[in-house]
């Protein structure tokens, strides 16, 4: 069985992939470090200034915090290795102590940040607790809240920021639950953008039973009296909060802290919290480091290091608006992000810093959407103004240069990070496209009847279901519906040539989906639970797709063989971001790909898009036999064995009919035979077909009804109906079996579904067809008539990943229980 490409699986691929172009998984070399200048090994070999620090005071050099690691190391060796739980050195009680007054709160110290909360999360919110998490907040918190989703606590996603929707959530979970936890970050680690604390407390103060759970790691000693932070730069801490940050960034020590409004927390918190009891101790030179650093917080010499970081980070904001670079927040912490869209101009953004000798992040998926690629920077106290500017101005022109290899503009950067252009900025001049559209002739039709049938069906026409006369029954049938989601808009694309040779052909459906359409189906009943009860439109969103939710097949026609095919997509890809605005899409999807094509995974990576494996379809091609003895010879032993037992000795109980032109009352039936299996799993989970789609496939010559009907001898009804139903669209060479009716009332002793299947199949050489296509799912049953499985994947991008991240976290409760 094929296993589905999660996403830790794109993460792999994606992170993999920017190690091989030299932009990740970097190292230093074997030398001292001088200030802010680093020296990358490898392929790279080169100095390069480093703006990718987290120290944001530049304190790691600092004499005093050098000293204490050595006094400490000299005291107490380089590891103290016992559980806190039996004895800790001396070192951490004066830690402690110095964070208390730092703080002015009950500090305990932990290994890490993330350890600490691995600790607190499960220790203190109680079994009838709710937690809300702000969808952004960062990865380590997320992991830890991982272990109480298996203990059945309620957990959900808040879009970033947003104390409308929280507050929300908060009035629907207050009476449901003991408390309700919001877990957030003080400064966000990849826009560098600071929570509403102001608005945060109010909700605090406004509702007994709302609590809060922060992380201000990269909050620390840049902001807030002693350099106590951002959060506590707003406000004293809270009762009913509970803050973790990092003495590894801008502290320049090692560890976490946990802090808490009250003794008694803290002091159950060092007996109980996990890692506390079971985890390793800090190393004696980081808490001789942490206690000199706490020493340095204390003195009036962080005012002074706060001030020159703060005059660093306020020049880099001048300076980004003088070289007017698309900044995606603007704010006082020492993390910027300047947007760039797609990571292939991510990637090649990198390398040229690198090459102009500055080291800078890049910001990718999963972190950001995939469109939301983007070049993050921090600013430390120990770059110069000098320094600051030169990298800003190297950033603008290799930005200008890229965006005109890659025929992408500001506006479009802008556009993908949902940000009004200022009137200050002016758009980047491009140079002249090495491939232009004058180098091709490029069709957009609405419909298929501005088509030609022939030049359609020259490309399109044996592929799937989607010839020309399939195309005209889609438009027919999801147009003009009640419902939202039965309305389809279509778009024709096919791109030639200068010798008016066909490079590129494909169509394009633009529907509401089910976000959840493929994930498991534990999965899409919890999410349907909420449909029927509360929104029927929950977790859906509006996609542009290559192809169709009816439809399976290669829907993208693409000439490999000539030298222009990237230019081609290059252009679909262009048309496609165009339609994507124009319809207000959520995401674009390009599916049904061939699987293994690894220069195709790499140009798509490379323009923004994640890959996911599609559902295996099943197809018969050996349909060259004239008997039932030569079928039985193309199969294996045990599909001889089965076919013989379970589907010729009940071959004689059934009556098959091709039905031309049902009546009304038939066709109701089917389509409640239809519903019956639609609603039986969730394995691909769509929304139910319009009945006016199979009015339309009943009259249409293109599509043909094959009903069975059991004997009246095994069907002892009053009215004899149909058990089975298949509606099929015929091609020349193909008959494709799109949609199946049952009579589950009989499917255990008469096997219907089998049955139908080999009368398919008997069909299908009766039209001396080439090929039988029987869609997705029930791959058993089809591998015992010798069906093949054909492997595909889909490629998607996304404007953000929240519903994503809301549905992995239902994965992950279910993979858990």
């Amino acid at each position: 069985m094929k296993e589905t490409i999660s996403m830790i699986d794109t993460i792999d691929e994606i992170i993999s992939y920017g190690a091989k172009k030299n932009v990740l998984h970097l190292s230093t070399g074997n030398f001292k470090l001088n200030g802010s200048k680093i020296f990358l090994s490898g392929d790279i070999d080169k100095e390069v200034i480093n703006f990718g620090s987290c120290s944001y005071l530049g304190l790691e050099f600092d004499a005093r915090l050098r000293q204490g690691a050595k006094d400490a190391i000299d005291c107490y060796g380089t590891q103290f290795s016992a559980s806190r739980t039996y004895i800790s050195n001396r070192y951490y009680k004066e830690l402690e102590e110095l964070l208390g007054k730092l703080f002015d709160a009950h500090a305990v110290v932990t290994p890490t940040t993330t350890l600490g909360h691995i600790g607190a999360i499960p220790l203190f919110i109680g079994s009838n607790d709710a937690v809300i998490l702000d969808h952004q907040v960062h990865h380590s918190v997320q992991t830890a809240v991982n272990l109480i989703k298996s203990k059945g606590i309620h957990t959900e996603l808040v879009r970033h920021n947003r104390m409308d929707l929280l507050e929300e959530r908060i009035k629907a979970l207050y009476q449901k639950y003991n408390k309700v936890w919001y877990l957030a970050d003080g400064i966000y680690s990849m826009f560098g953008d600071g929570a509403p604390v102001e608005e945060i407390y109010q909700l605090l103060d406004k509702y007994p039973g709302f609590h809060l759970y922060i992380d201000d790691a990269h909050g620390m000693s840049s902001f807030g009296k002693n350099g106590r932070g951002y959060v506590l730069s707003k406000k004293n801490i809270h009762p009913k909060m509970i803050m973790a940050t990092s003495l590894n960034k801008a502290f320049s020590a090692g560890g976490g802290v946990m802090l808490f409004p009250t003794e008694d927390m803290a002091r159950r918190f060092r007996t109980c919290g996990g890692p506390m009891i079971f985890s390793g101790p800090m190393q004696p030179s980081q808490l001789g480091a942490a206690i000199a650093s706490a020493k340095i917080h204390l003195s009036d010499e962080i005012n002074l290091f706060q001030k020159q970081l703060h005059a660093s980070i306020s020049y880099t904001n001048k300076m980004i608006k003088k070289y007017e670079l698309p900044l995606i927040s603007e704010s006082d912490s020492p993390v910027f992000f300047v947007g760039v869209s797609l990571p292939k101009i991510g990637y090649k953004m990198i390398s040229r810093m690198i090459n102009d000798g500055f080291l800078l992040n890049l910001g990718i998926f999963s972190a950001v959407p995939m469109k939301n690629t983007g070049i993050r920077f921090t600013i430390t106290r120990n770059h110069s103004f000098k320094e600051i500017e030169r990298m800003v101005q190297s950033l603008s022109n290799n930005l200008r240069e890229v965006l005109a290899e890659e025929s992408f503009t500001i506006e479009e950067i802008y556009k993908a990070f949902k940000i009004k252009t200022t009137s200050q900025q002016k758009p980047i001049e491009l140079a002249p496209s090495v491939i232009s559209e004058n180098d091709f002739e490029i069709i957009h039709a609405k419909s298929i009847q501005q088509i030609d049938k022939r030049q359609w069906d020259d490309c399109m026409g044996e592929r799937g279901t989607y010839n020309w006369e399939g195309m005209k029954f889609l438009e027919k049938s999801f147009t003009g519906n009640d419902k939202p989601e039965d309305n389809w808009v279509f778009d024709y694309f096919i791109i030639k040539d200068a010798l008016k040779n066909t490079v590129l052909s494909t169509f394009l459906t633009t529907a509401i989906w089910k976000d959840d359409m493929l994930s498991s189906e534990a999965v899409s009943i919890k999410i349907e639970a909420e449909r029927e009860t509360k929104d029927p439109y929950y977790l859906t969103s509006k996609v542009l797709s290559v192809g169709s939710l009816l439809t399976e097949g290669s829907h993208l026609y693409l000439d490999k063989t000539s030298p222009l095919w990237k230019d081609a997509m290059h252009l679909l890809l262009e048309k496609i971001n165009h339609l994507q605005d124009e319809y207000n899409a959520h995401s674009t999807f390009l599916r049904d790909l061939p699987q293994g094509d690894s220069e195709m995974d790499g140009y798509m990576v490379e323009n923004g898009y994640f890959k996911i494996n599609m559902p295996v379809s099943y197809q018969v091609q050996k349909l060259n036999w004239n008997t039932l003895e030569e079928f039985l010879q193309t199969l294996t032993k045990k599909s001889r064995k089965h076919i013989k037992k379970e589907i010729l000795k009940n071959e004689n109980k059934y009556d098959v009919q091709i039905v031309k032109n049902p009546s009304k009352e038939e066709m109701e039936h089917f389509y409640k035979l239809y519903s019956n299996v639609k609603g039986n799993g969730y394995k691909l989970n769509t929304y139910a077909l319009p009945y006016k789609a199979f009015e339309n496939m009943a009259t249409s010559p293109n599509w043909e009804i094959v009903c069975l009907k059991l004997k009246p001898e095994f069907d002892t009804r009053t009215e004899r109906q149909a058990v089975a139903v298949v509606f099929n669209f015929t091609t020349d060479t193909a008959y494709n079996a799109m949609i199946i009716g049952l009579d589950y009332n009989f499917q255990e002793e008469f096997k219907c579904y089998r049955q139908a299947i080999y009368r398919l199949l008997l069909r299908t050489r009766e039209l001396n067809k080439k090929v039988l296509r029987l869609g997705y799912s029930a791959s058993v049953e089809k591998r015992k008539f010798g069906a093949i499985p054909t492997e595909s994947v889909g490629y998607m991008q996304a404007k953000d990943n929240y519903s994503m991240e809301v549905i992995e976290s239902m994965s992950v409760l279910q993979e858990k229980r």
